[in-house]
Formats: structure tokens, C-alpha cells, sequence
């Protein structure tokens, strides 16, 4: 995810958000989706996930990302409690990816606000045990597609690790093309060799 809990967290305190999102509707309650695709369901992060994220967000996940693991669970709790802040001024969606049958927790996926509401930033995380499945590309093309039809933006950013093969894949099915190339430093140390996807919108 492109900003830390702590980063939008001083944005709120200080009233510097980011720009509301370009959604087509108007009336549209971010905190209410139920965004369905053939096997998941994305609903709003909540705090009934907030155990499970604790559990699998782990060194292994963000090996490739620029977030840490929680060392508390009150940091989890933390993060949802901002996205979900994000959420109710329009300027993000953070939505829990979810098992359509048995709505089983499998990750995260955001479509989060940028300095340009034009430019938005797709970040996803799938849990270890879910991994194989292509349960993360079904998670960002039912996302995007439903930002497609209800948000205006030029593009979607969408910066992945050069070594994460699985995370390049679904940004070039998505329709994403490489912009640009940066180094990236991550809160557990790490020196990440980004590609940065712009992904267009139509």
C-alpha cells in the first residue's frame, strides 16, 4: 500500500487529505460495498478482520512491500479505523478480499487516492495459505472494473517489486504498461527494484 497507517493518520489530525475521488454517483456509500466477482467478494476492511490480518500479514507477505508487519494488533486496528476514515471522505477504498461461498478472509486490495484524485494507486495482498489460486488477480480485476464503472481517473499507479513475478502479471492483464523505474526503501529494510504500471482507465 502506497501510504502507511502512521502517514494518513497525521493527514487526517492535520485536515491535509486528499482530494475526494471523481465518482459517477454521487450517492454511492463506500462503507456499504459488496463488490462480487466468480469466486470473491470484496467488502469494506472492518474490524472483524483485524485478528486474521494481525496473523497473516506477515514477513512473508511484505517481503516486496513497502509496509512492515504489525507489531501489535492495536496497529491493525489502527489501519482500519483510517481506512475506513478514507472511505467515509471518498478519497480511498480498502476493501477485504473474501471467499464468495464461505467468506473466508483471503486479503486486501485498495484503490487508494493519490495528490491527483486522476491517478489513483492499486496496492493488494493475498495470505500465504490462499497463494496459487489467482485469487489476487480475480481481487484487482473485479476492483478495477468496478472503479472503471463508477470512478472518472486517468489511470491507476500500480508499483510492484521487479522479483514479484505474480504482481507484474496482474498489472499487465489488467492493461497496465511500465512508466518508470525507481529503488524504494521498506519499513523492514529492504531495498525494493519497483516498476511502476500506469494501468488506464477507460
Amino acid at each position: 500500500m502506497p501510504y502507511t497507517t502512521n502517514q494518513l493518520k497525521r493527514r487526517i489530525q492535520a485536515g491535509v487529505v486528499l482530494p475526494t475521488l471523481h465518482f459517477k454517483n454521487a450517492e454511492i456509500c463506500l462503507l456499504d460495498l459488496a463488490i462480487r466477482g466468480d469466486r470473491i467478494v470484496l467488502f469494506p476492511v472492518h474490524d472483524r478482520y483485524a485478528e486474521t490480518i494481525f496473523t497473516e500479514f506477515n514477513a512473508s507477505i511484505t517481503r516486496y512491500m513497502i509496509p512492515k508487519p504489525a507489531d501489535d494488533i492495536s496497529e491493525i486496528r489502527e489501519f482500519i479505523d483510517v481506512a475506513k476514515t478514507a472511505m467515509t471522505l471518498r478519497t480511498s477504498v480498502f476493501c477485504a478480499v473474501c471467499c464468495k461461498q464461505s467468506h473466508e478472509f483471503l486479503g486486501i486490495c485498495a484503490f487508494e487516492g493519490q495528490k491527483s484524485a486522476s491517478t489513483p494507486e492499486l496496492g493488494l495482498w493475498i495470505k500465504k495459505s490462499a497463494h496459487g489460486n489467482r485469487y489476487g488477480l480475480e481481487a484487482m480485476e473485479t476492483l478495477f472494473n468496478w472503479a472503471i464503472d463508477n470512478i472518472d481517473f486517468d489511470f491507476a499507479v500500480y508499483p510492484v517489486d521487479k522479483a514479484n513475478a505474480p504482481s507484474s502479471a496482474i498489472a499487465e492483464h489488467l492493461g497496465g504498461e511500465i512508466a518508470y523505474e525507481k529503488l524504494a526503501k521498506s519499513q523492514s529494510g529492504f531495498t525494493l527494484n519497483e516498476v511502476v504500471y500506469h494501468v488506464p482507465g477507460l
